[in-house]
């Protein structure tokens, strides 16, 4: 019930065009519908494209200073980023910058909730979340990437920490 009153634009039940609270228009259009229905019939192929993508990645990658994700038994891990983490912010922040230059793009780690200006009321410290964030990057993994493509990614950040 709550879910509907935000998602209809707080329109209060009963009374016509009246807002009780501040609401959102998160209904979906009809394409945006169609759009979903069509990625739900690939599912299955690109979530096994994903894998495979982290799997080459693992075992590309093994053997360098970095820290992969992993699946947790009993759980299937969609592999809808593939992130690693360097051993500090500083080394992150030269890979994605090495990276960067050879044309591949990174993405950081999101930042962590508690420290968005929002929700940081309390002063909160969680030093896990905070050094996740600091040395975590995503490598490129959409699933129409190419062996060519993974090769070259793999070989520049294998280039990176062989000149270290």
């Amino acid at each position: 019930r709550k879910v509907r009153h935000l998602k209809g634009q707080g329109l209060m039940d009963g009374r016509e065009y009246w807002h009780d609270i501040v609401g959102y228009n998160y209904r979906m259009t009809n394409i945006c519908a169609a759009i979903g229905l069509a990625q739900l019939e690939r599912a299955d192929s690109i979530l096994k494209r994903k894998k495979e993508i982290a799997d080459y990645y693992r075992s590309n990658l093994s053997g360098l200073p970095v820290e992969f994700q992993s699946e947790t038994t009993g759980s299937t891990h969609s592999w809808w980023m593939f992130s690693i983490l360097t051993k500090t912010k500083i080394c992150r922040d030269e890979l994605r910058g090495y990276l960067n230059s050879t044309g591949i793009e990174t993405r950081p780690l999101f930042n962590p909730v508690h420290l968005m200006p929002m929700y940081n009321g309390g002063n909160l410290v969680l030093p896990v979340s905070e050094s996740l964030s600091e040395r975590g990057l995503n490598l490129p993994s959409w699933p129409g990437l190419t062996s060519n493509q993974l090769s070259r990614i793999v070989q520049s950040v294998k280039n990176y920490y062989s000149k270290l």
